[in-house]
């Protein structure tokens, strides 16, 4: 099995995708990296026991709002009129809990999730998040060889 990726590893993917456009390999890698973090990281809204993950309005799509770490979750928050106490309230989600979380916020009518919003902002359709899972993780056929 392949080490899990750092931020840095994301960041280069996100801006190699950027780069290339609608090119599938490109945007292949980027979402398996993506899904080989242990965690991915929410703005907490809510009071123990009730949190929830932040959903915002990007680009005027309602959108879950995802980060690569703790700290860029935080300041995200901070910088967009968050209490410090509001910033250090982090979700950290194990990544095979993910698609679990986002198909709730589907079924409420969120329709996008927007990673490091502010820093990479690099998007897919909600609805289309476990599909691309299912095509990262599927199956490869080996030539004849």
């Amino acid at each position: 099995m392949s080490q899990t990726p750092d931020t840095s590893t994301v960041d280069a993917l996100s801006h190699a995708a950027r780069a290339a456009g609608s090119d599938l390999d490109a945007q292949t890698a980027l979402w398996q990296a993506m899904f080989e973090l242990d965690q991915w990281y929410f703005v907490a809204r809510g009071t123990l026991p009730d949190v929830a993950p932040l959903v915002g309005v990007v680009d005027g799509v309602p959108s879950l709002l995802a980060f690569t770490t703790g700290p860029r979750a935080r300041e995200f928050a901070l910088g967009n009129g968050f209490s410090e106490e509001e910033a250090s309230q982090v979700l950290g989600v194990p990544t095979g809990s993910v698609l679990d979380l986002c198909e709730q916020f589907t079924a409420q009518g969120v329709d996008r999730l927007v990673v490091d919003q502010g820093v990479l902002g690099f998007f897919a359709p909600l609805p289309q998040l476990r599909p691309i899972h299912e095509f990262i993780n599927r199956p490869r056929r080996v030539p004849p060889g």
